[in-house]
C-alpha cells in the first residue's frame, strides 16, 4: 500500500531514530513527537519501518484522538470496528479498548486481548495496521503480544508451505463468540 504523501501544514523535519528491537517484530521510533506536524520524508521513513519492522513503538506520545486519526490515514483508508458503541462518538475510527465499567457498563471493548487474533482481518481487505494508543496502564500484566506471521510462514519445512500453498481459510469474527 502507498503511503499518502500529504504534509501537514507547519510540518518540519524531526530528528529521530529507528531502533530495531530484539524480538523477531518490531522497531522503536525514538525522538519522533507525534503531536507535532510529520513531514512527507519523515513519513517514508516511518512507513518504510513499518514494513520492514511491522511493528512501531512510539513511546510516551501526547496526542488528542484528532491527531491519532490524521496521523493514521496518512498509512490508508480506516476502518470502523463494527462494534459501534465503543467507538469515539467524535472520531468514530477510533476504538476504546478498555476493562474499566461505568454505573455497570463497560466503557470500551473489555475482552480485545484476551484471545490472540488479527485486528479487522475478517474483511476482505484488511487494513495494514492498527494504531493503540495505550492512556492507562497497569504496573503488572496489561501486555500486549506480537506475532511476525512472516517469520513463522519462512521457518515452515519447504514441503509444508508448499503442501498449503492452495489451501484457503474463512476468518469469522462471530467464530470465537460462538463457542
Amino acid at each position: 500500500m502507498e503511503a499518502v504523501l500529504n504534509s501537514p501544514a507547519g510540518a518540519r523535519a524531526q530528528s529521530f531514530e529507528i531502533r530495531p528491537l530484539a524480538a523477531a517484530v518490531g522497531a522503536e521510533v525514538i525522538g519522533l513527537d507525534l503531536g507535532q506536524p510529520v513531514g512527507d520524508a519523515d513519513f517514508r521513513r516511518i512507513h518504510q519501518a513499518h514494513l520492514e519492522h511491522h511493528v512501531l513503538v512510539f513511546r510516551d506520545q501526547h496526542i488528542t484522538p484528532a491527531q491519532q486519526v490524521d496521523f493514521s490515514r496518512r498509512f490508508g483508508p480506516l476502518q470502523i470496528h463494527v462494534l459501534h458503541q465503543f467507538a469515539l462518538p467524535e472520531h468514530p475510527e477510533v476504538l476504546i479498548v478498555s476493562n474499566i465499567r461505568e454505573d455497570g457498563q463497560p466503557i470500551g471493548l473489555g475482552d480485545a486481548g484476551h484471545f490472540w487474533h488479527s485486528d479487522i482481518s475478517y474483511v476482505d481487505k484488511p487494513s495494514l495496521g492498527s494504531f493503540l494508543h495505550a492512556q492507562e496502564l497497569p504496573a503488572e500484566g496489561g501486555d500486549t503480544l506480537f506475532a511476525n506471521q512472516h517469520s513463522a510462514y519462512d521457518a515452515l519445512p519447504a514441503e509444508l508451505r508448499k503442501a498449503i500453498a492452495p489451501l484457503r481459510a474463512e476468518h469469522s469474527y462471530l467464530a470465537k463468540y460462538e463457542e
